[in-house]
């Protein structure tokens, strides 16, 4: 029996082009540990059958529950969701007395709560495939516990994990209610590839993460012995805060659904199963060198390394190893829709725009002829947007100022003619300049 309703809505945040979401909330069953759930599910723009869902769980706390609906409005993720048909889900969820083991251990309620929603969306978005495609996992500190036991709970239904800071359950951790998942108990798991991930501080005995970082060493390295497809990334310079860790996120998902994304949806009404993997492509690489060896041909052991669905995976591990962050050498999409309007003021330029998957946007850069005349960037944020990009995120990988995005337009004056606007992404890469209609 259900103490309370299921609240749906539309929502829609007109930041980027048909950007839509639907927001649905979950009130917890009699028998549920956990508290009230928020969801928030985005489609992208003319997607007629949808191949997967992008779920971003966030951490423990108020500060990570805050905006845990706003992980489903992130340009970034969104570029990685478009690319692939896939739907972005972030969720806001209640802990009674701030106890986050109410719903880290899936079992205890949050399961449910995650299934109803969407059951929901699938019945209200035009969407019945939502019901049974696969997900790709991603979640933060409680987060991470979280997608670790879901995938060891369901993983037929789970194309890739990436947990940032945590395992199963922290180590020496004890629970009053459902146990978390045990490391033999679900050979299923291995064959799902799982980056771990965390900070190169965190793992400093005896300080506040190390319980939980040591869980996730403990279970890649068992993982390992047995022949997961799993890997392990410590992050340089990071403790506890996401860092730069999206960009080896949003690559290893990129990668892995390349080959485990089913190509077609047949019966949006039946069971959709990512697709195997098998070592053609694979490489491994040692934790502590960072060397890399194409699978198949190397002849040493494995056990103790990290495998990666193909060098370019493999590549951006090694990258954000070695030195925190990701080098991004491609060009982000150009702007569309450049237009102009008379106003008071002068000519009002707009644009629409939609992020760069490896790197997001840094800057918009508006020009007339070979002259750059300006430039719209974002907020400069001492701790977490230092260069003013044009969007950035928190210690909780959410969007810095939730869906306040600055508003991409300039003001005009003067002539129009030969006026442009590029895109710069935030590694400086600029793309091809679009002419103002």
């Amino acid at each position: 029996m259900l103490r309370a309703f299921i609240f749906f809505s539309l929502f829609v945040v007109p930041l980027f082009v048909h950007a839509e979401a639907f927001n649905v909330t979950i009130e917890p069953r009699e028998k549920d540990a956990n508290g009230t759930a928020h969801y928030r599910l985005w489609i992208p723009d003319n997607v007629e059958t949808l191949r997967g869902i992008i779920v971003r769980q966030h951490g423990c706390g108020e500060g990570a529950r805050k905006l845990g609906l706003e992980h489903a409005d992130d340009p970034q993720w969104r570029a990685l969701a478009k690319k692939w048909d896939c739907a972005l889900l972030g969720s806001q969820l209640w802990a009674p007395q701030e106890d986050c083991s109410t719903w880290t251990i899936p079992q205890d309620g949050s399961a449910s709560s995650f299934f109803r929603a969407i059951n929901h969306f699938a019945d209200t978005t035009n969407h019945p495939e939502i019901q049974h495609i696969p997900w790709c996992l991603w979640g933060h500190s409680g987060g991470a516990m979280w997608v670790c036991n879901m995938t060891y709970l369901y993983p037929e239904r789970v194309i890739a994990t990436f947990p940032r800071s945590g395992g199963l359950a922290p180590v020496g951790r004890e629970f009053t209610r459902s146990q978390p998942q045990k490391y033999e108990s679900s050979a299923q798991a291995y064959e799902v590839p799982i980056l771990f991930c965390f900070g190169e501080t965190e793992e400093i005995p005896d300080t506040r993460f190390f319980s939980g970082v040591s869980a996730a060493r403990n279970l890649f390295e068992h993982g390992r012995q047995q022949g997961a497809l799993w890997s392990i990334a410590v992050h340089p310079g990071s403790n506890h805060e996401n860092s730069n860790s999206r960009l080896l996120a949003i690559r290893f998902f990129d990668a892995v659904m390349k080959y485990r994304l089913p190509e077609t949806v047949d019966n949006p009404k039946r069971p959709i199963k990512p697709i195997p993997l098998n070592n053609e492509k694979s490489y491994v690489a040692n934790v502590k060198t960072l060397k890399i060896f194409r699978e198949n041909e190397y002849q040493g052991d494995t056990s103790t390394m990290a495998w990666f669905p193909n060098i370019h995976a493999a590549r951006a591990w090694q990258d954000l190893s070695q030195r925190g962050s990701i080098a991004d050498g491609s060009p982000p999409p150009a702007p569309t829709d450049v237009t102009f309007k008379k106003t008071d003021a002068g000519w009002k330029l707009t644009w629409n725009a939609e992020a760069d998957i490896e790197s997001g946007i840094g800057s918009f850069r508006v020009y007339r002829g070979d002259k750059m005349i300006g430039e719209v960037r974002g907020p400069v944020d001492k701790r977490w947007n230092p260069h003013g990009h044009y969007h950035a995120w928190n210690y909780s990988d959410q969007p810095l100022k939730g869906t306040e995005f600055p508003e991409k337009e300039f003001t005009i004056t003067g002539s129009t003619d030969g006026i442009t606007v590029s895109t710069v992404n935030q590694s400086g890469v600029e793309s091809e300049k679009t002419d103002a209609r």
